[in-house]
Formats: structure tokens, C-alpha cells, sequence
């Protein structure tokens, strides 16, 4: 996609002012990740009555497509804490809860920030947990949309729900359909940092700013090099080191080409256009079909308070803590790397690298968002999944990294997280399945992350004694 819309917004002037744009671009990165998972998560495991075979293969794909996404906004975070890491900042991966209203997807502001015309102005995004269905991937489209100029001269296709025109109103957030408020997102330009005014835009916009910073900031990359982490390949993830302004460009340039599409070229499948031609697909099969449902019903927005089921609020509390180690370990490896060759005994950065990244995403958050997923909530009609909740103990550990260096704090809530899953899996599965067809993959999904739980827990105990391991064991 040709980029049309280059111009820079309230310049950063300063290393703090930097790094606190960068710890926005982190912050909005989590939270478009954890609601694309959301959706991801509630799509249907197997056919029925309002989807049939033929169109369960559809959203199969649609459900990869979503899950792939995701993992590229996690190489994304990844990424910015590269950048951040390039410059001696400490890593970043805090996040304010969702629902919320972030600044940068205001449609107002950012009407007035492009300088469009009157006669199409950006709608609202609002950040929340949906499951899957046309308003949410239309939601998507949206929050990887470019501009609307942007679009006008590349010939891509427009969203035309994302616009306001005469005639053609935003629709309306489901969460504000159902009397839900939506706070207004913090920003870190705070106090001191505004020297001049802030003026959020599109993410592309955010990260226009950070690469002008890098081409003109004098003496910025005052990290430690050996301290980039790097993530190896059969995880799927692009992360590489960050130690100079051509790196940082080219991770900058990863992070929009691969979102918003910018500079890439013709006929590339970036995330609006992947999402674009989703929602194209569903709406048609939706003309064709309009009983089709290719997600299970879950709650909008959960919160612990109105998961009456115990079974479904044990396991959504554990899916809150095992989200939250994740983070911790996250944060412990970009605090604490070091290169496998450069380490000795304790080999600490090793045992939370070969957690953080591929078994700890796919072998115990998965599962357990799918369990939640097919489990009652408890008011007759909904099942649930993860909100991916921060208490506020959680954020001021993520803010002071330097208590992350103890591997038992690790292991410790590893033993936790078993031992609830022990419990889970005992339970009386079928009292709280969402159908009795729903049993039998409970079982196997509780079986499935008990036993990679324990063994991502024996695995860190491993490597930490005696270093790289040749493979991740599971048994």
C-alpha cells in the first residue's frame, strides 16, 4: 500500500518523551492482542445446527487468521521492548484494563488531527471483549484501518463502517447498546513530558512520531547489545536485536507494514486486509445464510462479579493468574537476558526464554480460554472467557522489574497454577459443560494443560540447573 499520509504530530523532543510514546505503542499492541484472542477463542470447535460442515471450514480459517494476527501483535510488544530496551529503558509490558476508550482511536480527534473534510470523519473504536461476530471483525478492520485519504488514493478497499458520512452514522458500540461505560484510556504523556500538546492519531501516526524521534534524537542507544532478546525460529515470532537506528527502523517498519499495511507492497496481506477480507466472507455467507453463528455465545465484557458458576469463576480466575505470569516471565527475560553462550550456572535467562514465547501462549493459555469458552457461566445463556484482568498488585510488579529475579517466584506460581488445574480436572465436568457434547473435549483440554503446566514447571527447573535443553519435554 502506498503511503499518502506522512505528516508528523506533535514532534518528540526529548529520551523520556521517547520512551514514553514507546511504552504507549506497548500498551496499545497488549490490548489489541488480548481482544483479538477473545474472539479467536469463542469460535466454534465443530459444526452444528447454525453452522453446518461447509461453513465450519470457514471458520477454522477465520480462527487461524485471528490467532495469527495475534501472535504478530505479540512479536509487536516484543518488539517495542526491543526498541526500549535499545535506549537503557526498562521493559514494558503493565496495561490498563479493558473496556476502555484509548485516546488513539477516537474518531473525532483523529478527524481533526488528519484534516479531513467534514463529510468523512473516523468513527469511535472502542476496546472490549466480543466474541466473534460482524461488528467485532468490522471493529478490527477498523483498528488496523489507515486513513481514510490514505485509502482513497492507495485504491484498497474502504471500510465504510469505520467512516461517519452524511447519511451513514458509526454504529454503535455493543458495550454502550448494553449500558456498559467505557473509561477513557491513561496516557503516559503526563506532567513534565508535555512540552507541547499531545496530539494521539492512528497508530501509524504514534509510530511516525518514534521513527522521526530515532532519526534525530542524539545518542539514543545506550543499552547493553547483548541484552536484545532473541527468539528462536520454530516459534514463529520475528524478534532480532535492536542496536542501532537501521535495526530500530527496520523493527518500526515490521510493526506498521504488517498492521496498517504502509509502504508495503501491492497485493501484501497486511492485518487490515486480512481482517477486511474476513469480514467480506462472513458478511456474504451471512446474505446466504442468516442463521449462521460461527462463534459460542460468551459473555461481553466478563468480569468476575457476574460469573455465578464456581467452576467457571476458578477457572477464570486461573486463566487471570496464569495470563499475569506470563507478563512476569516476559518481563524477567527482557530485564535479565543474556545470551545462552554468555551464561553459566544459574541459567536463569535460558528458563524463562523456553517459557516465555511458544509454550506458555499456546500450551496453557489456549486451553484454558477454551475451557472457559464451553463452560457455563452461570445465568442460563452465556459461557465466558479470559479478561485478562491486572489487579493492581500484578501492575506495580510489571513496573518494578528488579523483583522478577528469583526463579522460585516463578516456579512457586507454577505450582499454583497446577494445583488449580489438579482441581479443575476433578471437578464434576458435565454440571458445567455448556452441552454434554462439550464433555469429552473439557476433559482432554483439562488433561492437555495439566500435564504441559507441569511440565513447563519441570522444564524451567531444568534449565535453570543445567542450561539449554535440546527440545521442550513434555513428558
Amino acid at each position: 500500500m502506498e503511503n499518502t499520509t506522512r505528516e508528523i504530530r506533535g514532534p518528540i523532543k526529548t529520551k523520556p518523551q521517547l520512551i514514553a510514546h514507546l511504552q504507549e505503542a506497548a500498551e496499545i499492541e497488549q490490548q489489541l492482542m488480548v481482544q483479538y484472542l477473545y474472539a479467536a477463542f469463542s469460535m466454534k470447535k465443530r459444526p452444528d445446527e447454525r453452522c453446518n460442515a461447509a461453513q465450519f471450514e470457514a471458520v477454522r480459517r477465520w480462527g487461524s487468521t485471528l490467532l495469527m494476527v495475534a501472535r504478530q501483535e505479540m512479536e509487536h510488544l516484543a518488539l517495542v521492548n526491543g526498541l526500549l530496551s535499545a535506549i537503557g529503558a526498562e521493559p514494558y509490558f503493565a496495561r490498563e484494563n479493558i473496556p476502555l476508550q484509548s485516546p488513539y482511536y477516537l474518531g473525532a480527534r483523529l478527524g481533526a488531527e488528519r484534516g479531513q473534510s467534514e463529510e468523512v470523519q473516523p468513527c469511535d473504536i472502542p476496546f472490549v471483549f466480543e466474541r466473534f461476530n460482524l461488528a467485532t471483525i468490522g471493529r478490527f478492520v477498523c483498528a488496523e484501518s489507515p486513513g481514510y485519504d490514505t485509502l482513497v488514493k492507495s485504491g484498497d478497499p474502504i471500510p465504510t463502517w469505520c467512516f461517519s458520512a452524511p447519511g451513514q452514522p458509526c454504529p454503535g458500540s455493543a458495550a454502550n447498546d448494553r449500558g456498559q461505560s467505557l473509561k477513557q484510556a491513561r496516557t503516559h504523556l503526563t506532567g513534565e513530558l508535555l512540552e507541547a500538546p499531545l496530539h494521539p492519531g492512528s497508530i501509524q501516526e504514534l509510530y511516525d512520531n518514534i521513527q522521526t524521534a530515532f532519526d534525530e534524537l542524539p545518542d539514543l542507544f545506550t543499552g547493553n547489545p547483548s541484552r536484545q532478546v532473541f527468539v528462536p525460529v520454530e516459534y514463529q515470532i520475528n524478534i532480532f536485536p535492536i542496536v542501532d537506528l537501521a535495526s530500530a527502523t527496520t523493527a518500526i517498519s515490521l510493526i506498521v507494514e504488517e498492521g496498517e499495511g504502509i509502504d508495503a507492497p501491492p497485493g501484501y496481506q497486511s492485518h487490515f486486509r486480512r481482517f477486511f477480507d474476513v469480514r467480506d466472507e462472513y458478511e456474504a455467507m451471512l446474505a446466504r445464510d442468516p442463521s449462521f453463528d460461527p462463534s459460542l455465545p460468551l459473555l461481553l465484557n466478563p468480569s468476575g462479579e457476574e460469573i455465578t458458576n464456581p467452576f467457571a469463576r476458578r477457572t477464570f480466575d486461573l486463566f487471570n493468574y496464569s495470563y499475569a505470569t506470563l507478563l512476569f516471565v516476559l518481563s524477567g527475560l527482557y530485564r535479565y537476558y543474556v545470551p545462552q553462550s554468555s551464561q553459566s550456572y544459574p541459567f536463569f535467562s535460558s528458563a524463562l526464554q523456553e517459557t516465555a514465547f511458544g509454550p506458555a501462549m499456546t500450551m496453557l493459555l489456549r486451553p484454558i480460554a477454551e475451557v472457559l469458552a464451553h463452560t457455563q457461566s452461570g445465568d442460563g445463556e452465556h459461557t465466558t472467557g479470559p479478561n485478562y484482568h491486572l489487579s493492581p498488585e500484578d501492575e506495580a510488579l510489571l513496573l518494578d522489574p528488579d523483583r522478577l529475579d528469583n526463579i522460585d517466584f516463578f516456579l512457586d506460581r507454577f505450582t499454583h497454577i497446577i494445583s488449580e488445574l489438579g482441581a479443575l480436572s476433578a471437578a464434576d465436568l458435565a454440571a458445567n459443560a455448556r452441552s454434554e457434547d462439550d464433555v469429552p473435549f473439557l476433559k482432554r483440554q483439562l488433561a492437555f494443560v495439566h500435564e504441559s503446566a507441569t511440565a513447563m514447571s519441570n522444564n524451567m527447573r531444568r534449565i535453570y540447573q543445567i542450561g539449554q535443553l535440546p527440545q521442550f519435554v513434555v513428558t
